[in-house]
C-alpha cells in the first residue's frame, strides 16, 4: 500500500460562491480523466481506493485527491498531473477553474507504521473535519461523531487496502471504544448536497484522549493518520469526510498531518 496525496490549487472567483458540496461534481471530473474500464471497477467497489475533497481560501481553492493503492495512484492521480490538465470545468455550474499549481506526496505503508505503530505517540490528538462528515447506522444518518463509528470506518478501509497487514480482531472496536474519549469539541451541523439529496452531517473539530497500553495508542494513531488519506465516514469519494489530524504533544510542539 502506498498512500498518495495530490493537491491542486484552483483560482476561484470571489463573486461566485462555492461550497464543499461541489465535491460530487469533482468526482465527475475525475471520472472524465480515467480509463473507462477502471471506472467500471470503481463503480463496483464498495470501498473506494481513493478520496477527494475541496477546501477554500480567500481567492483560491485546494482540491485534494488521495489514492490508497499504487493502482489508484496510477489510474486516478497521474492523469491529473499531466501538463495538459490546466483547468477543470464544472459543467453543472457552467464554471471554468484555472489550475495555479500542483503538488504530490507519497507515504508508504512501512513509513506510516514507522511513524505511528512503532513510535511513541501522544495520548491526545485533535481531529479536524475539513469537509462535512457523516455516518449511516441502522438506516439513520449520524450527525455527531462516535468513537465506534469513527474507528470502524478506518479499520474497514485500512484492512481493505493493505496487502500486508490486518488490524481487525473481534474485540478491537470494544477496546478502542474503552480507551478513547472525546474531551473537547467544536462542531456545526451541515447539509452536504449529493445528486439532489441533502445529507445531514457535521463539520469542525474534536479532541480525543487515549488511554491503555502504548501499543493501543500507537495503533489508533496509525488508523487516524491513514484516515487523513482515506477520508472518514460515508461519501469520501464525493467530497465528504476530509480529515486533518493534529498530535497534541506534552511539550506543546504540535504536529499537523
Amino acid at each position: 500500500m502506498v498512500l498518495t496525496r495530490a493537491q491542486i490549487v484552483l483560482q476561484t472567483d470571489p463573486e461566485k460562491r462555492l461550497t464543499s458540496s461541489i465535491g460530487s461534481l469533482l468526482q465527475g471530473v475525475l471520472m472524465q480523466h480515467i480509463d473507462p474500464a477502471y471506472g467500471e471497477v470503481l463503480h463496483r467497489s464498495e470501498l473506494k481506493p481513493y478520496s477527494q475533497y475541496i477546501s477554500f481560501g480567500a481567492s483560491d481553492a485546494i482540491w485534494t485527491v488521495q489514492a490508497l493503492t499504487e493502482e489508484a495512484e496510477k489510474q486516478i492521480v497521474q492523469p491529473l498531473l499531466s501538463g495538459n490538465f490546466t483547468s477543470l470545468r464544472l459543467e453543472h455550474k457552467d464554471l471554468e477553474l484555472p489550475i495555479l499549481s500542483k503538488t504530490v506526496t507519497h507515504l508508504t505503508e512501512e513509513e506510516l507504521m514507522h511513524q505511528t505503530f512503532f513510535a511513541e505517540c501522544s495520548r491526545k490528538v485533535r481531529l479536524r473535519f475539513i469537509t462535512p462528515c457523516s455516518f449511516k447506522s441502522q438506516g439513520v444518518y449520524q450527525i455527531f461523531p462516535s468513537i465506534r463509528l469513527l474507528f470502524q470506518s478506518l479499520v474497514n478501509k485500512y484492512d481493505a487496502m493493505s496487502e500486508k497487514n490486518t488490524v481487525f480482531y473481534p474485540e478491537l472496536l470494544e477496546d478502542l471504544e474503552q480507551h478513547t474519549m472525546i474531551t473537547e469539541y467544536r462542531l456545526q451541523s451541515r447539509l452536504f448536497g449529493v445528486e439532489g439529496i441533502s445529507i445531514p452531517s457535521y463539520q469542525g473539530h474534536i479532541t480525543l484522549r487515549m488511554s491503555g497500553p502504548q501499543q493501543m495508542v500507537n495503533l489508533m494513531h496509525m488508523l487516524l493518520r491513514f484516515g487523513t488519506y482515506s477520508g472518514i465516514g460515508i461519501k469520501t469519494a464525493m467530497g465528504m469526510g476530509g480529515l486533518q489530524m493534529e498530535e497534541r504533544k506534552r511539550t506543546n510542539e504540535n504536529r499537523t498531518v
